[in-house]
């Protein structure tokens, strides 16, 4: 990790750039649990070619008794170049003898601002009926629930000097796992209308409210100072706010990091979780190592807006303790933000058990008797001190638990979230060869059957305690906003109570106090 840049005022600078995880999990058999059809999240699409940094945003829009009327797709741009003309055109295909066919493109070119920076298309809708009625044309079932689908944006543009050049996002999508949303912006956007008065023309700018669209995203990191371990499996969970406790844990997915190999001028690599994340959710990453040994916990509240972590792992043989270091990272640079706050703790895990991993302990730790800091330096990082910083939640009221012990594998967590890696569902490979990131929404409704837990919701091991589990009240409550104003943001899926209305609409304000 030679390259990081020096640290200064609790704020650093990572050595790690966007990367991405490879393609998603399928689903395993295990004990009474009927296999599971291998559908899983098409990671999201980021050109980055020539200096465009865009996503291609899908979903499918429902009506207020919750029917499916039509299919958005909307392009957002993070960044691009100056351009003298660009355009998109929007196409979506579907898979007919095992090829892709054309069942839809836009007429005509969407125009893109000339200027460098951030962009938002209005959102192309493409309604259910016309799409039943294309593919009755061309011989293919009009059944949606079993549709394959690839999504394409198609740009096209000129840099200053250079000839037109065309770049194309292409995404492949199973129809009955898209998203869905009540309303057709899926980015939320920012209109200002200006004057040219010298030619008497109105001017309208759209731009990315970055702060909405990235407020509870994250990227996380697992890294070791002298790397002795071939990977790491991470296996993340969510617990999603609400204003009288949190949601049931829900499993997102077995992520495996490599650490062993990184090698001298490598980057190390992050998983990137967007979408179906707010400002005060609960992240859990329970760590194994490549034999399937349990070896570390953490747990990490989202911040009001884009934010990375570091796992650290310990370079002793007790490889038991945890640093957790993380802070906001609004520009997602994969540098902490100077001036902000960085959260900076350790956590330990023990075994009461030898034989099995699942009546393992964690103790959220409130100093640094025992533990040799050296090992947890990283050139990037903060270096280790004596002071643990942890966020509020964790340390006041009914969901403290610094200087607690709690399990890590209650009874009554979903069937994913105690099996042994690989056991159940596949593990998902992180990889730097794609620019892909997942979405947290959809991952939730892919891993449902096995990935949700039961009864309680309090961070400290309460199995029979239904309290403040106002998810079972969500159960007949199906007006979930779920996308409203940042796509699939907004709605924990499945059964859950609404947080409120859009950004768009008035509803919760971003980063709003939680304690």
């Amino acid at each position: 990790m030679n390259q990081s840049p020096s640290f200064s005022s609790r704020s650093y600078t990572s050595p790690w750039k966007r990367v991405a995880l490879a393609s998603a999990a399928s689903m395993l058999c295990l004990g009474s649990y009927s296999p599971l059809p291998a559908v899983s999240a098409p990671p999201l699409q980021i050109s980055q070619a020539q200096g465009w940094d865009t996503a291609v945003q899908v979903a499918r829009l429902v009506n207020a008794n919750q029917d499916v009327t039509a299919l958005i797709m909307q392009l957002e741009g993070f960044n691009k170049p100056a351009t003298s003309y660009a355009n998109a055109v929007y196409q979506l295909n579907a898979r007919k003898n095992g090829r892709w066919v054309q069942l839809y493109t836009s007429t005509g070119a969407r125009l893109i601002s000339k200027a460098p920076g951030q962009f938002a298309l209005a959102p192309e809708v493409i309604s259910v009926s016309d799409l039943r009625n294309q593919l009755q044309r061309l011989g293919l079932s009009t059944d949606l629930s079993t549709l394959d689908l690839q999504s394409v944006v198609q740009l096209r543009y000129n840099l200053p000097g250079q000839s037109e050049q065309i770049t194309k996002l292409e995404r492949s999508l199973v129809y009955n796992t898209i998203a869905q949303t009540t309303t057709t912006q899926l980015v939320s956007t920012r209109t200002t209308t200006t004057q040219n008065q010298s030619q008497n023309v109105q001017v309208v700018q759209t731009a990315n409210n970055t702060q909405s669209i990235n407020r509870g995203n994250f990227s996380l990191y697992v890294v070791q100072q002298q790397p002795t371990l071939p990977y790491v499996i991470a296996r993340v969970s969510l617990r999603a706010k609400r204003s009288q406790g949190y949601l049931r844990e829900r499993f997102v997915g077995d992520y495996r990091y490599k650490i062993k190999d990184k090698g001298k001028g490598k980057k190390y690599k992050k998983a990137k979780f967007i979408r179906g994340l707010n400002p005060g959710d609960i992240v859990t990453v329970r760590l194994f190592d490549h034999r399937n040994v349990f070896i570390g916990y953490s747990q990490f509240e989202l911040l009001s807006e884009n934010c990375v972590v570091n796992l650290v792992l310990n370079n002793d043989s007790n490889r038991s303790i945890v640093r957790t270091v993380y802070g906001v990272d609004a520009n997602q640079d994969d540098t902490i933000d100077r001036g902000t706050q960085v959260y900076d703790y350790f956590t330990q895990v023990t075994q009461t058990n030898s034989q099995s991993y699942t009546n393992s302990l964690v103790t959220f730790l409130t100093n640094s008797q025992g533990i040799n800091l050296s090992s947890f330096n990283i050139p990037g990082l903060p270096a280790p001190s004596s002071n643990f910083i942890y966020p509020n939640v964790f340390q006041t009221g009914a969901f403290s638990i610094v200087s607690q012990t709690i399990r890590v594998f209650s009874s009554n967590l979903g069937p994913a979230l105690i099996a042994r890696p690989g056991q159940l569902v596949q593990i998902i490979d992180i990889s730097s060869s794609n620019n892909a990131i997942y979405e947290v929404s959809q991952q939730i409704i892919n891993y449902s059957k096995v990935g949700v837990t039961q009864g309680s919701t309090n961070n400290r091991d309460d199995d029979d305690d239904d309290d403040d589990d106002d998810d079972k009240k969500g159960r007949s409550r199906r007006n979930c906003n779920q996308g409203i104003g940042n796509g699939s943001e907004g709605c924990d899926p499945g059964n859950s109570s609404p947080r409120g209305g859009s950004n768009d609409e008035g509803g919760r304000k971003p980063g709003g106090s939680k304690k």
